[in-house]
Protein backbone atom coordinates (compact mmCIF):
# COMPACT_ATOMS: atom_id res chain seq x y z
CA UNK A 1 0.00 0.00 0.00
CA UNK A 2 1.26 3.46 -0.87
CA UNK A 3 1.74 5.78 2.11
CA UNK A 4 0.17 9.21 2.40
CA UNK A 5 3.57 10.89 2.06
CA UNK A 6 4.17 9.12 -1.24
CA UNK A 7 0.74 10.17 -2.50
CA UNK A 8 1.48 13.79 -1.57
CA UNK A 9 4.85 13.63 -3.35
CA UNK A 10 3.19 12.22 -6.47
CA UNK A 11 0.56 14.96 -6.31
CA UNK A 12 3.21 17.67 -6.08
CA UNK A 13 5.07 16.24 -9.08
CA UNK A 14 1.85 16.09 -11.06
CA UNK A 15 1.00 19.66 -10.08
CA UNK A 16 4.41 20.82 -11.29
CA UNK A 17 3.97 19.01 -14.61
CA UNK A 18 0.49 20.50 -15.08
CA UNK A 19 1.93 23.98 -14.42
CA UNK A 20 4.66 23.38 -17.00
CA UNK A 21 2.02 22.23 -19.48
CA UNK A 22 -0.02 25.38 -18.89
CA UNK A 23 3.05 27.48 -19.75
CA UNK A 24 3.70 25.38 -22.85
CA UNK A 25 0.09 25.77 -24.02
CA UNK A 26 0.39 29.55 -23.81
CA UNK A 27 3.30 29.44 -26.28
CA UNK A 28 1.56 27.20 -28.85
CA UNK A 29 -0.14 28.98 -31.74
CA UNK A 30 -2.97 27.32 -33.68
CA UNK A 31 -4.78 28.79 -36.67
CA UNK A 32 -8.27 28.30 -38.03
CA UNK A 33 -9.64 29.76 -41.22
CA UNK A 34 -12.93 30.16 -43.03
CA UNK A 35 -14.17 31.45 -46.34
CA UNK A 36 -11.43 29.65 -48.26
CA UNK A 37 -8.74 31.38 -46.21
CA UNK A 38 -10.27 34.87 -46.45
CA UNK A 39 -10.44 35.03 -42.64
CA UNK A 40 -7.86 33.46 -40.33
CA UNK A 41 -7.78 33.42 -36.53
CA UNK A 42 -4.75 32.56 -34.41
CA UNK A 43 -5.26 31.29 -30.85
CA UNK A 44 -2.85 29.93 -28.25
CA UNK A 45 -3.02 26.42 -26.83
CA UNK A 46 -5.38 27.65 -24.13
CA UNK A 47 -7.81 29.00 -26.74
CA UNK A 48 -7.14 32.71 -26.19
CA UNK A 49 -7.42 34.73 -29.40
CA UNK A 50 -4.05 36.17 -30.43
CA UNK A 51 -5.00 37.68 -33.79
CA UNK A 52 -7.58 37.75 -36.58
CA UNK A 53 -6.58 38.37 -40.19
CA UNK A 54 -9.11 39.47 -42.80
CA UNK A 55 -8.28 39.23 -46.51
CA UNK A 56 -8.21 42.48 -48.48
CA UNK A 57 -10.94 41.24 -50.83
CA UNK A 58 -13.40 41.22 -47.93
CA UNK A 59 -12.46 44.66 -46.69
CA UNK A 60 -13.63 46.27 -49.93
CA UNK A 61 -17.10 44.75 -49.68
CA UNK A 62 -20.13 45.95 -47.79
CA UNK A 63 -21.25 42.57 -46.46
CA UNK A 64 -20.55 43.13 -42.77
CA UNK A 65 -22.75 40.22 -41.68
CA UNK A 66 -20.82 37.75 -43.85
CA UNK A 67 -17.52 39.08 -42.54
CA UNK A 68 -18.66 38.74 -38.93
CA UNK A 69 -19.87 35.16 -39.53
CA UNK A 70 -16.55 34.23 -41.14
CA UNK A 71 -14.58 35.67 -38.22
CA UNK A 72 -16.67 33.70 -35.70
CA UNK A 73 -16.21 30.53 -37.76
CA UNK A 74 -12.43 30.99 -38.01
CA UNK A 75 -12.06 31.67 -34.28
CA UNK A 76 -14.21 28.68 -33.41
CA UNK A 77 -12.12 26.39 -35.64
CA UNK A 78 -8.87 27.61 -34.07
CA UNK A 79 -10.24 27.22 -30.53
CA UNK A 80 -11.40 23.66 -31.25
CA UNK A 81 -7.93 22.74 -32.52
CA UNK A 82 -6.31 24.31 -29.45
CA UNK A 83 -8.68 22.45 -27.12
CA UNK A 84 -7.80 19.11 -28.74
CA UNK A 85 -4.08 19.81 -28.35
CA UNK A 86 -4.56 20.82 -24.71
CA UNK A 87 -6.59 17.71 -23.85
CA UNK A 88 -4.11 15.42 -25.59
CA UNK A 89 -1.15 16.92 -23.73
CA UNK A 90 -2.97 16.89 -20.38
CA UNK A 91 -3.97 13.25 -20.85
CA UNK A 92 -0.35 12.37 -21.59
CA UNK A 93 0.96 13.80 -18.32
CA UNK A 94 -1.92 12.67 -16.07
CA UNK A 95 -2.13 9.13 -17.40
CA UNK A 96 -5.74 9.75 -18.34
CA UNK A 97 -6.86 10.82 -14.86
CA UNK A 98 -9.42 13.63 -14.92
CA UNK A 99 -7.65 16.76 -13.65
CA UNK A 100 -8.99 18.52 -11.69
CA UNK A 101 -10.57 15.56 -9.97
CA UNK A 102 -14.36 15.74 -9.87
CA UNK A 103 -15.64 16.85 -6.49
CA UNK A 104 -12.44 18.54 -5.37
Amino acid sequence: MVGFGKIMEMGQKLQKRVGELQEELESIEVSGSSGGGMVTAIVNGKGSILSVRIGKTLMGGNDQELLEDLVVSAVSTAQEKASKISKKKMKRITGGLPIPFPGL
